[in-house]
C-alpha cells in the first residue's frame, strides 16, 4: 500500500512539475482584449481613436491608434462621429508602437463612462 501511495505521490509531482513549464502566451488562451478612446478622425475604411482607457493592453494613454471599420461583429461597425467614444475588442494583445491598421473584431459606441450605448 505504501509503494502505490509513494507511486502516486511522484506521479503528482511530475505532471505539477511539468505543468509549471507550461507557459500560457498572450493570445494563445482564447482572450480578447479590449481599449477605449475617443474618435479623432472618421473614415470610411477606418477610425483614429486617441486611447483614453488602455483595457486589458499594453497601449499607453494617449496612444492614438488606427482602427480598420471592417469587423468581423455581424452587427459591423456603427457609424462615428467626432468626439463621441468607442470601445474596441480585439483578438490580440496590442502596443502603442504597433503599426499599421488594427483589425478588431467588434467596435462599440461608448459614452464617457465607458458605457455601453445601444443605438
Amino acid at each position: 500500500m505504501k509503494k502505490i501511495a509513494i507511486i502516486a505521490f511522484i506521479l503528482m509531482e511530475v505532471l505539477a512539475l511539468t505543468a509549471c513549464n507550461n507557459q500560457l502566451h498572450q493570445g494563445n488562451n482564447n482572450m480578447q482584449y479590449f481599449f477605449s478612446g475617443e474618435i479623432v478622425k472618421v473614415e470610411t475604411e477606418y477610425l483614429l481613436i486617441e486611447v483614453n482607457d488602455i483595457g486589458n493592453t499594453d497601449l499607453l494613454d494617449g496612444t492614438t491608434m488606427e482602427v480598420s471599420t471592417a469587423v468581423a461583429s455581424a452587427n459591423g461597425c456603427p457609424n462615428f462621429t467626432i468626439g463621441e467614444y468607442a470601445k474596441v475588442l480585439l483578438a490580440e494583445n496590442v502596443t502603442d508602437d504597433s503599426s499599421g491598421q488594427l483589425t478588431a473584431l467588434s467596435i462599440y459606441k461608448v459614452d464617457e463612462t465607458g458605457a455601453v450605448i445601444h443605438e
